[in-house]
């Protein structure tokens, strides 16, 4: 079901998200650790999590709009730091839920990222969503008859999200293992690799400084956002404006479209030819299309460099379209 939603999706892009629903042990009991009562839970939150993307044309989705699957399962084991014997279960009542969902609606039109811009997905307001949803559940909390119910929910959860907030925030950092570095590094190398596929030569990120701001940010989710922006941006044909400083501070987020980049070997005049030149690539993948582009910038540069006393009096639209014609033999 959910390989089959991918319509408009990359090849490697990413296909669904995973989610975790864990009520605590009282919470459990609260409930009779009823695994009916958990999945009305599951519908009512996902309903939340529909709900709380925010779209351009302010259409609200439902929990219809989405494809999604989950399963409840019922122990967990010990492991990592956890007290007790590696690899045994639990004690008490560990019943959790795992669901995914796809990144694209039931209609295959719209991207849905939770792990986006707050602004399309506000992941506070999704969480003390569902931990209010969990206070009525069991009855710690009430919003009382149909008039009013909306605002006194709606303070609910601006309490909820400022308790998640502040916990957040109180909550020691984890120091990463060696091998935990090293795994993020090697996963690193591929996403970076990934981004420049889709970048011009002369605006492929550097690897290593790349790995020198995410150690700097301790492999943050911040982080990830934004380099997940830089290649979105590469998506759309934008050059994100020095990303490396992005990445370590977020300070710097307008892009540069192609047409305003300029090769250091070009005239200034000549961005906008350049960029139609390269608009005549036609549609395919990126990893494709990469080499041709690059190969076609550097017949361009060549072409418009004088290394001799001999001039070349065609006009600039003239090389442009000589190069084109030959790329197309070249196809």
């Amino acid at each position: 079901m959910l390989d089959n939603n991918h319509k408009g999706l990359r090849a490697d892009a990413v296909k669904f998200h995973s989610l975790v629903l864990s009520p605590s042990q009282e919470e459990l009991a609260l409930l009779g650790n009823d695994p009916q009562k958990l999945e009305q839970f599951t519908r009512t939150a996902m309903q939340l999590y529909a709900g709380n993307f925010n779209l351009k044309d302010g259409r609200e989705l439902g929990e219809k709009d989405l494809v999604w699957a989950a399963t409840i399962h019922t122990e967990r084991k010990n492991r990592g730091t956890d007290e007790g014997t590696q690899g045994e279960p639990k004690e008490g009542w560990q019943t959790h839920v795992h669901v995914l969902v796809s990144v694209r609606d039931r209609e295959q039109k719209i991207t849905l990222n939770p792990l986006g811009a707050a602004d399309r997905f506000n992941r506070v307001s999704f969480q003390s969503a569902v931990h209010v949803e969990m206070d009525l559940a069991v009855g710690r909390a009430s919003i009382g008859p149909e008039k009013g119910a909306a605002g006194r929910r709606q303070r609910l959860e601006q309490e909820r999200g400022a308790d998640i907030q502040a916990k957040a925030r109180e909550r020691p950092k984890k120091e990463l293992t060696p091998e935990q570095v090293q795994k993020k590094l090697d996963r690193l190398d591929v996403q970076v690799a990934r981004v420049n596929s889709k970048l011009i030569a002369a605006a492929q990120l550097d690897p290593e400084q790349v790995k020198d701001a995410a150690r700097e940010r301790n492999f943050d989710n911040v982080f990830y956002n934004r380099l997940g922006k830089i290649e979105r941006n590469a998506e759309k044909g934008n050059l994100t404006r020095e990303p490396i400083e992005y990445l370590r501070t977020g300070k710097v987020q307008s892009g540069i479209k192609l047409d305003d980049w300029q090769p250091a070997s070009a005239p200034p005049d000549m961005s906008a030819k350049l960029q139609r030149v390269l608009n005549r690539e036609p549609s395919r993948a990126a990893s494709s299309a990469i080499p041709s582009i690059e190969r076609r910038v550097n017949q361009l540069a060549a072409a418009l460099k004088l290394t001799t006393r001999s001039q070349d009096m065609r006009s600039e639209e003239e090389k442009i379209r000589e190069l084109s014609k030959g790329q197309e033999y070249e196809r």
